[in-house]
């Protein structure tokens, strides 16, 4: 990530690094976790820096439902939410056709698909 970072020409600041080693600790992360995991850096940067990072494409900014939470983007996959209990879960299988969207005159650069339901736990009774 921090060759990425440099060889689109930014620097990796000690606050930039700091950002990517506590997305690197887990997934799905909100604003307030990351906060927790980057005391020393401050709010205004911190947004910034998911700014940059997101628009560099080396993070990915998500609504899943309860405000962005934010991930790197190291690998395409995509989400299901549970909307009784709030279980993330990912799945790679990806049913976006982009050459169906190209042959209408429309150059995809990313996508992302979040599915909301119910997850197994919820529907089989065992989580309310």
């Amino acid at each position: 990530m921090v060759g990425k970072l440099r060889g689109l020409g930014y620097k990796a600041t000690p606050q930039r690094l700091a950002v990517l080693e506590a997305l690197a600790a887990e997934q799905h992360q909100s604003l307030e976790e990351l906060r927790g995991r980057c005391p020393g850096v401050g709010l205004v940067t911190m947004y910034r820096t998911l700014d940059l990072l997101s628009e560099t494409g080396l993070v990915r900014r998500l609504d899943l439902g309860d405000g962005p939470r934010y991930e790197l983007a190291e690998d395409h996959h995509h989400h299901m939410i549970c909307e009784s209990c709030g279980e993330v879960s990912e799945f790679e299988e990806c049913p976006v056709d982009t050459r169906s969207l190209a042959d209408l005159g429309f150059e995809v650069n990313a996508h992302s698909l979040e599915v909301y339901g119910r997850c197994a736990g919820c529907v089989g009774g065992e989580r309310r």
